[in-house]
Formats: C-alpha cells, sequence, structure tokens
C-alpha cells in the first residue's frame, strides 16, 4: 500500500510539472538559484512555492517543493540577483502570484506562542508597471498572513486573507504607499459561502477592513517588515516602528500561516519584489 501511495505521488507531482506549464531553468548560470543561499534557505525549507502560468488564465496557480526541497526551482520570475543576492519574485497580468507560502499553520490565540515574518524589501519601479493598467485596484500585495481554516485540512477557511501588505498605487490621493489591509472580522463575504452575508453591514468595506498608511514606498531602497502574530494580537513594525497593534480575538479559530512574493491585483504589467531578508521563526514553549 505505501509502495501504491508513493507511485501515485510520483505521478501526480508528474503530472502537475507536465500541466503547470512552468518551466525551471537557471538560464545557463544566469540566475542564481535561491536554495543555494545560505540566507534564504531556512524560511524555503519550511515552505513551499505557489506560483501561476504567466501565461494562464487569471487566478490559475501550482504548487511546488511541497516538502521544502527547492533544488532546481528557478526561473525568470523566481531567482537571486547574483549581484545584489536579493530573491527575486516576478509575475505578469491581473490576479497571478508568486509567493513562498510557510507550511506552518499556526494558532493566534495563545498567550505564549508568536510567530514572526521578517522580510527587507525593495519594490521595483511599481509605478511602470501599471502605466497600462485599467484596473480600480492597482495593488501588489507583497507579504499576507492568510488562514487555512479550522484545522490542517482546511475545513470552513476564509477565503480572506487577516493581513496584506501591498503597494497601491493611489488610495484617495495618496500615491505609492504602502498598506496593511486588515480583516476586522472572520466572516465570508464572497463566494458561495458568503452570499449570505455580502450584503450585510458587516460585509461592507468600511467594516469588514482596516487600511493603515504604512508610509510612502521609498525608490532605490529597501523597507522592512516585521510582522509578529501570538497571544491574540497581529503586531507590524516598519523600519523599527511599531504602526499596527490590532486585536484578533475574532480570528482565534482559524489557524494562520505567512506568505511572500507577489500577487497582482492590476493589469496589463509586470511586478517585481527584490527581497534583501526573509526569515521566519516561531517561538513556542517546549
Amino acid at each position: 500500500m505505501k509502495n501504491h501511495l508513493l507511485a501515485l505521488s510520483a505521478l501526480l507531482a508528474v503530472s502537475t510539472l507536465a500541466s503547470a506549464n512552468v518551466q525551471f531553468s537557471d538560464n545557463n548560470g544566469s540566475l542564481g538559484e535561491p536554495v543555494n543561499y545560505p540566507q534564504f534557505q531556512h524560511v524555503l525549507s519550511e515552505s513551499e512555492l505557489q506560483i501561476s502560468d504567466a501565461e494562464g488564465k487569471k487566478g490559475n496557480k501550482e504548487y511546488f517543493a511541497l516538502d521544502g526541497d527547492f533544488t532546481g526551482i528557478v526561473n525568470p520570475y523566481f531567482y537571486v540577483d547574483k549581484t545584489s543576492e536579493a530573491l527575486v519574485f516576478k509575475m505578469k497580468n491581473d490576479h497571478l502570484r508568486n509567493e513562498v507560502r510557510v507550511h506552518k499553520n499556526f494558532r493566534t490565540d495563545l498567550p505564549d506562542h508568536f510567530y514572526s515574518l521578517r522580510a527587507e524589501v525593495e519594490m521595483i519601479d511599481p509605478e511602470a508597471s501599471m502605466k497600462n493598467s485599467d484596473s480600480k485596484q492597482d495593488e501588489i500585495t507583497f507579504l499576507q498572513v492568510h488562514n487555512k481554516g479550522l484545522d490542517d485540512e482546511g475545513t470552513h477557511n476564509v477565503p480572506h486573507p487577516l493581513l496584506r501588505v501591498v503597494w497601491k498605487r493611489d488610495a484617495n490621493g495618496m500615491k505609492g504607499h504602502f498598506w496593511a489591509i486588515i480583516k476586522n472580522n472572520a466572516v465570508i463575504c464572497k463566494g458561495s459561502f458568503g452570499k449570505k452575508n455580502k450584503d450585510k453591514n458587516m460585509c461592507k468595506p468600511d467594516v469588514a477592513y482596516s487600511h493603515i498608511d504604512l508610509g510612502k514606498a521609498p525608490t532605490g531602497k529597501t523597507t522592512a517588515f516585521d510582522i509578529t502574530v501570538g497571544n491574540k494580537t497581529l503586531s507590524v513594525d516598519v523600519d523599527g516602528t511599531n504602526l499596527v497593534k490590532h486585536d484578533i480575538d475574532y480570528w482565534r479559530h482559524l489557524l494562520s500561516y505567512f506568505k511572500a512574493g507577489v500577487y497582482n491585483q492590476f493589469t496589463h504589467g509586470m511586478s517585481e519584489a527584490h527581497f534583501y531578508k526573509l526569515e521566519y521563526s516561531a517561538a513556542e514553549p517546549k
């Protein structure tokens, strides 16, 4: 039985690679293979890659390195720049993604358990990326706290992230700022499960979400983001200053996880984010 399952897993892996249209190559050595860079090895070993076929339809994604082994996982969308040693995430087209998803699904309510994602990020000319966009949203999400649901099997997951850290082209006249977009409740407001709620007050945008300005994005330099979740609190520091401390007791029944990379919410362009630091840690009592 075990051999049968292993064979089935191998077949599924091959089938996924064959159907994904996501190819991996280091372009004859010009692209750095992320797993070969010590500063990224820990977070990669704790993660998988979720990446879209850039020529595929809206919302498509494929999964790689499910066991945390990123050997051979490199292409023009996911690589390390050999000069700067930045971990580069790129993706084109609307609602497509290129993200590492940390495997750990964690509780957010325990008083002595804290989970952190730390990143130093430079967004590469996002204005140029969006110059031909006709989207009303015009955002690039590059850090997330999402949820798996009630358990590791994904029971009753909420299709909304708890937190998205985004670069936004224009928010009521504030151009080129970073924003923390926080879900203020655990109510499902879209899809088949959200039909009964979508017209209720708790799903109105100004009730369901908080938008916290994290400052104007600099040009040609990185910004440091430290996200910590635990003890029913979501905390976000930007360049060493705490800008978010949000009570998330309403999220306590859901298991959460981190994501980092690029997720496009604009049309007709290519996003690009350079991560000079990407670290994950878990402080759990023994």
